[in-house]
């Protein structure tokens, strides 16, 4: 039988190499990626192993031990532009220690960066769609000329077929025992376990400083994604964290997810991501009757006119009434910011920390800048040819400067979010009094102290 290895390499800090992303964890959580979660589905007619050295907190030596162990015959291994220097002198390392093993790489700058990544000589492959059964394909004959979905070498020729065009994905129940599931964790989680679930992938919005719009957009199949809730719920788990990046895009979709979960009355808590654009009182009262704790929404401003030139098509009064009617159904929120947006003033900025405040939300990500690959704002900088874009940018404590404001006032007003917003003693005992159990106060007491010493 092939053996097929998902190996998310070894990292000096906790890199979150997730869905053609990459960040580094702001405090103590680090979640598992979807990536491998859908491939430990598709590829249930292999051997498959998961080696995360990330997430175990592996070296180079103890991974590559691991490997030799394993002695697979394809490696799938996640990339990042943040580690990207790092991660293929370790892969050279991994190909030399096993030059019959493919070498095929997930990630954001494989996937936008194909045709510079595929040349380096110890990569076979890049899959630029990970709910894509074509991987099958590949795995199985690697010599098939008309595979799509992956960017391939057969011998030194590169061959890319384009993408398929599809509306819906599947695959089948994720292989959770592949993974250690205790040595993850979101920072708001209410319960230690938690099972990661795919409903769409992609997102069908352009905001320009985002890549996710431009990797196409699809939706799970409904039937399956029922069969695989019902799944979880039967293995014992209290909590599943929705990992698409727009979860409330299709309001039919949610709707049934929702109704069928009420209607088999399935005690499961769960969190997700959405836009104020497309969730009312209705649907939200909905989601919350089904199980929704949590919804992540990217307000990214303060500002309107923020809002309105980087494509995001929200308005504040949207940001303001979803907020608050969240807070009345019960609902927990967390609203992802971004400082220092190209052109923005120390106004801007500091507008933007005060929303975070007024619109009462339960949790706030201060993010900076970064000119993310694929992101209709990067293409648009990448003409002028006087800002360097091959810098590792870390959105999480490292930017690109298009402000007039220097960066150490940039770098103080970040901290200043961070501190304003958690550091608030009426905020503090709110958080307290809100605790369900045992182990969300713990999650919470460590992140926060995460969270306080790196700001």
């Amino acid at each position: 039988m092939n053996r097929v290895l998902l190996l998310n390499p070894p990292a000096k800090n906790s890199l979150q190499r997730d869905f053609l992303c990459s960040s580094s964890s702001k405090a103590s959580y680090y979640w598992p990626p979807i990536d491998f979660i859908v491939l430990s589905g598709l590829l249930k007619e292999f051997e498959v192993r998961v080696i995360d050295a990330v997430a175990s907190k592996i070296s180079n030596t103890e991974t590559l031990s691991k490997l030799k162990a394993m002695n697979p015959d394809s490696i799938i291994s996640l990339v990042s532009s943040i580690g990207f220097n790092e991660e293929m002198t370790f892969l050279k390392k991994v190909k030399d220690s096993f030059p019959n093993s493919r070498i095929i790489l997930i990630g954001d700058i494989a996937f936008f960066e194909k045709e510079k990544v595929i040349k380096n000589k110890f990569v076979d492959a890049i899959l630029l769609d990970f709910t894509s059964h074509q991987i099958i394909e590949y795995l199985k004959n690697p010599e098939n000329r008309r595979i799509k979905d992956v960017c391939y070498k057969i011998g030194n020729k590169i061959i890319f077929n384009g993408m398929l065009k599809s509306s819906e994905f599947s695959y089948n129940h994720a292989n959770l025992e592949l993974f250690n599931l205790n040595s993850y964790s979101i920072p708001y989680s209410i319960h230690k376990k938690i099972a990661p679930i795919l409903f769409n992938y992609g997102c069908p919005y352009k905001c320009s400083f985002c890549a996710s719009g431009n990797i196409g957009y699809k939706i799970r199949n409904l039937s399956e994604s029922k069969q695989e809730i019902i799944h979880l719920y039967k293995k014992g788990f209290k909590e599943i964290f929705i990992r698409d990046f727009n979860f409330t895009t299709n309001k039919l979709f949610v709707t049934d997810i929702c109704r069928f979960i009420i209607k088999n009355n399935l005690r499961i808590s769960w969190s997700c991501e959405g836009r104020v654009d497309n969730v009312d009182k209705e649907s939200l009262l909905l989601m919350k009757k089904a199980g929704c704790y949590l919804i992540f929404f990217g307000v990214e401003s303060g500002k309107q006119e923020k809002l309105d030139n980087f494509q995001k098509k929200i308005s504040l009064a949207q940001i303001k009434k979803v907020f608050r009617l969240c807070r009345e159904i019960g609902i927990k929120t967390l609203a992802s910011f971004v400082l220092a947006l190209p052109g923005d003033t120390r106004e801007d900025i500091m507008a933007t920390i005060n929303l975070s405040k007024e619109i009462d939300a339960d949790y706030a990500s201060f993010n900076l800048y970064v000119p993310r690959y694929g992101s209709n704002l990067r293409k648009s900088l990448e003409k002028n040819s006087k800002l360097d874009l091959n810098s590792k940018f870390d959105s999480s404590k490292e930017f690109i400067n298009l402000t007039a404001l220097p960066e150490e006032e940039i770098l103080k007003l970040h901290r200043h979010a961070v501190r304003s917003f958690y550091f608030r003693l009426p905020y503090m005992a709110k958080q307290v009094r809100s605790m369900k159990t045992w182990f969300q106060f713990k999650n919470h007491f460590l992140n926060g102290l995460s969270l306080f010493k790196n700001s």
